[in-house]
């Protein structure tokens, strides 16, 4: 028998381990979701607030608010569906173009949650095999929905408040598309979205990290990102939505330079560091040199008519998204991040070539996206030979907390592709 889910959000909840929430209103809409279809689960919500049918983390309970047609989850954080990767998920502070709204009754008694004015279909994607597989859930414009599966998502468990959203309305399927109207406005900003943000979706679906020339090169897998787009870049003012960098376009088939190694800062050792190897440690204790050696034949030669630009990447997919044995990482999380503005600081603290740099910008991270930390002109003069070092030093802001084992770091890595800041050429 499926549990309520109504005192799990109605309620105040008792166990000493759990927030305490707030009674809502008699008159509120809140429920627990099921997908209709091939893949029959309850929808479920992980750490960071990624959405999915199944798998290891928490149940769902959501509430919908007809004025504004959103939906948060149980800890009041917005839920949405956005560019690039359209994932759903729930984050606090964030909230998307997504208009959401639920459907009449059908015939069978269920209500759906359905988006933008359309019959409520989504995207459910694997992750995992065998007993341990679960979906990862998408809008429907979802770039590359290879071996997704679709599915609606019905409402369970519904408060009373649900049965007088759903009596305003004329019956109708939830199947019948062509009876329902497209919100426009809605569906046009979200497109927009997507055409800018093609990019910045999860490092694992647009990189195949190979060992090539001293460096690691980035090839799209099939159904990758398109050939051309557009890195989001970080500034101390927050946006949550990405936008384009006006000095730099990353290709997903970029070549990529991992650091050669990673180490405390000290700056009476060899390249100003001190314990070297693969694990980040970035709070408000520790601090992380990031140490590269960047190849001669890497960089083009300067011409009179134009001067090369690099930039420094920061990738950080989804745990679930990691390579099998991969470490998840440890993170303060989005809640911390955006409410208290704490973040990074990547100062560059050792360049042969001079490089301008910005130390002092605030770098947010958001798990599933790539962000581009800065650019920097990185061409060599004819004639010129040797690798170019450079370094970062990445410290912690108002208590951010971020620790993980970088990948591609070393000789023979043990994991080519992962979490990490990559130098990658723009275009």
């Amino acid at each position: 028998m499926r549990p309520s889910i109504i005192p799990l959000i109605l309620g105040i909840v008792a166990d000493a381990s759990d927030a305490l929430r707030p009674r809502q209103p008699d008159n509120s809409c809140c429920f627990g979701l099921t997908s209709v279809g091939v893949v029959d689960e309850e929808v479920t919500e992980d750490h960071v607030g990624g959405l999915s049918l199944g798998g290891p983390f928490q149940q769902g309970g959501f509430c919908y608010d007809k004025s504004t047609k959103t939906i948060k989850d149980t800890l009041n954080h917005n839920c949405f569906m956005r560019a690039p990767n359209e994932q759903f998920q729930c984050y606090a502070g964030a909230v998307g173009a997504t208009a959401f709204d639920i459907s009449p009754l059908d015939s069978s008694g269920k209500s759906y949650l359905t988006y933008d004015g359309g019959p409520g279909t989504f995207n459910a994607c694997p992750v995992g095999t065998g007993n341990s597989q679960y979906y990862n859930i998408f809008s429907t414009l979802k770039p590359d929905t290879t071996g997704c599966i679709s599915v609606a998502l019905a409402l369970y468990d519904s408060s009373a408040g649900c049965v007088s959203t759903n009596n305003t309305k004329a019956a109708a399927q939830v199947s019948g598309i062509g009876h329902r109207t497209i919100n426009h406005w809605s569906t046009r900003i979200r497109e927009q979205k997507a055409s800018v943000n093609a990019a910045t979706g999860s490092t694992m679906s647009g990189y195949s990290q190979i060992r090539s020339a001293g460096m690691w090169s980035s090839t799209p897998q099939s159904g990758s990102a398109s050939a051309s787009s557009v890195s989001k870049t970080s500034s101390a003012a927050v946006s949550h939505t990405a936008k384009p960098s006006p000095t730099c376009s990353i290709s997903p088939s970029a070549p990529s330079i991992a650091p050669i190694k990673l180490g405390s800062p000290d700056k009476s050792a060899p390249d100003g560091m001190k314990d070297s190897a693969a694990e980040a440690s970035i709070t408000s204790t520790n601090s992380t040199i990031f140490l590269y050696s960047i190849p001669n034949s890497f960089f083009p030669s300067i011409s009179d008519e134009k001067v090369p630009v690099c930039a420094l990447q920061f990738r950080m997919p989804v745990c679930s998204q990691l390579p099998k044995g991969y470490p998840c990482y440890s993170f303060s999380g989005l809640e911390q991040e955006f409410l208290a503005n704490s973040g990074m600081n990547f100062n560059l603290t050792l360049d042969d070539g001079q490089a301008t740099w910005n130390g002092t910008a605030l770098h947010q991270v958001v798990p599933g996206e790539n962000l581009t930390l800065g650019t920097f002109e990185c061409g060599t003069p004819k004639g010129s030979y040797g690798a170019r070092k450079m370094s970062w030093h990445v410290s912690s802001v108002r208590n951010f907390s971020l620790e993980f084992h970088h990948a591609g770091v070393g000789i023979d890595p043990k994991f080519q592709d992962g979490v990490g800041a990559w130098i990658v050429p723009c275009h």
